[in-house]
């Protein structure tokens, strides 16, 4: 994770990588960036939340300011919380909106946990998942034509 500066820090890689060449432990870096967030990018990510819900999501990222030139979250949800109380309102926003407020109750924990993997430090993620499978396909493939594996 590009933006963590603890669990997965980059000095904190670096030392895995450190320990895992001194022991011969294959091991390949996938790093995971921060993800630009767009009207869609809560309905595309979580299939239960409306569109509707989606976009007014990233208008009130985008209204607090929460959002950098460039889309990314400008802060870590983990830290600073005033998201919680602007993305979750606890009245309808606006008329006509109790269905989005539903929808946005129905779906409040996942979308929390899709605000970290958004932000790009968020410990597990399924960002990288396919390269991350090929290249355990590929390292089981190798070791099977390894003679010196077979005793």
């Amino acid at each position: 994770m590009l933006r963590d500066i603890e669990f997965a820090s980059e000095e904190r890689i670096n030392i895995s990588k450190q320990i895992f060449n001194e022991n011969q432990i294959l091991y390949n870096s996938f790093p995971i960036e921060p993800i630009a967030i767009s009207r869609t990018t809560f309905n595309e990510r979580i299939p239960s939340v409306l569109s509707e819900t989606s976009h007014f999501l990233f208008y009130r990222l985008q209204q607090r300011n929460w959002m950098n030139f460039y889309d990314y979250l400008a802060f870590n949800p983990r830290r600073q919380l005033s998201w919680k109380t602007f993305l979750f309102p606890s009245t309808a926003p606006y008329s006509n909106g109790d269905k989005m407020l539903k929808n946005l109750n129905k779906n409040h924990d996942v979308i929390c946990d899709l605000l970290n993997t958004i932000y790009g430090e968020h410990e597990i993620s399924y960002e990288r998942s396919f390269e991350v499978l090929m290249w355990l396909q590929n390292v089981y493939r190798s070791s099977l034509n390894r003679t010196d594996l077979i005793k």
